[in-house]
Order: structure tokens, then C-alpha cells, then sequence
């Protein structure tokens, strides 16, 4: 289910549905040691991507960007984006920033 962008909720609907046992009640937990794989992953190769883009420069740190960003929805509704940043010498991912409207601190306050 989480290949296709859903949840926990929609795996118990989706399994009662079609008549099929339930899925793990550990989905949150292999969901996180996925996300904490996934984040140190990129996070290790941005990092080599900015010394292979050093690399390419000479050593200089005046390297050229391209930088783009998307937002989940046209309009003004989307509550999510992401803004990368590409090498324009090696084209490889040297930052990535994600966005949201929705604010965890706020909404665990209430």
C-alpha cells in the first residue's frame, strides 16, 4: 500500500474488502526503518554529489545550480511540495527540501 501513497487504514480496508487477513499492526514501525534507511541513503549521496560537483569545479565552490520545485496540487490548495537542487556540471541531486502549509506543533498543541 505504501507504493501507492496509502496508509495503514486503506491496507485494513482494502484486505477486509477483497477478503484477505489483515495486514501487520507493525506497518508504522517497518515504516519508519524504511524512512530512517531512505533518509541516510540520500542524505550520503547528496554529500557525494556536492564533492563530485567541487571536483568537476576545480575546488571551487561556485558551482552551477539548477533548482526547481513542485507543489502536490495546482492552485493554491496543495498543502505539500519539494524544492531540489540539481548540479548542473554532473546532474545529480545536491539538495532536496520538502515543504508543507501543515504545522505538527501547531496541531499537537490543539
Amino acid at each position: 500500500m505504501r507504493c501507492i501513497g496509502k496508509g495503514a487504514e486503506s491496507a485494513v480496508m482494502f484486505c477486509s474488502i477483497m477478503n484477505l487477513p489483515p495486514p501487520p499492526t507493525k506497518f508504522t514501525k517497518f515504516n519508519n526503518i524504511l524512512l530512517q534507511a531512505a533518509r541516510e541513503t540520500c542524505e550520503e549521496s547528496m554529500v557525494e554529489a556536492v564533492h563530485e560537483a567541487f571536483e568537476e569545479n576545480d575546488g571551487g565552490r561556485d558551482i552551477a545550480v539548477a533548482v526547481d520545485g513542485s507543489w502536490q496540487k495546482r492552485g493554491f490548495s496543495s498543502k505539500n511540495g519539494v524544492v531540489t537542487v540539481t548540479s548542473v556540471d554532473t546532474g545529480k541531486v545536491i539538495d532536496v527540501e520538502i515543504l508543507s502549509k501543515h504545522c505538527l506543533i501547531l496541531s499537537e498543541k490543539n
